[in-house]
C-alpha cells in the first residue's frame, strides 16, 4: 500500500483574468468617489468664492451702512460659497436621482 503525498497546487495553471474581466476592489472605487468629490467641491469653492468676491466688489456701493464694515463682508464671502456648494450638491443629487434608471 502505497501513499501518495498530494501534489502541490501550481498558481501558474489557475485560470488568470483578462485586463477585460478585472474588477477593481471596493475600496479602490471608495477611494476614487472620494477624491472625486473633493475635487469637484473645491472646483465648485474656488468658482463661488471668485463669483460672491465680484458680486461683492461690483454691489459695495449699494449695500446698507451695516454691511460695509469688514466683518460683515468677511461674513458674507465665507458663508455664501459654502451655501452655493451645499446648494450645488443637492442639485447635482437631485439630477442624478432623475437621471438615473
Amino acid at each position: 500500500m502505497s501513499v501518495s503525498s498530494p501534489t502541490p497546487k501550481n498558481p501558474s495553471s489557475e485560470k488568470q483574468p483578462d485586463s477585460s474581466e478585472r474588477v477593481a476592489s471596493p475600496r479602490l472605487l471608495g477611494c476614487a468617489a472620494t477624491l472625486g468629490s473633493v475635487v469637484v467641491t473645491c472646483l465648485l469653492l474656488f468658482f463661488n468664492a471668485s463669483f460672491v468676491m465680484a458680486l461683492l466688489t461690483a454691489a459695495e456701493s449699494n449695500f446698507p451702512i451695516w454691511a460695509k464694515n469688514a466683518e460683515a463682508s468677511q461674513f458674507i464671502l465665507f458663508t455664501t460659497p459654502l451655501v452655493l456648494v451645499v446648494l450645488q450638491w443637492m442639485f447635482i443629487d437631485y439630477a442624478r436621482s432623475r437621471f438615473r434608471r
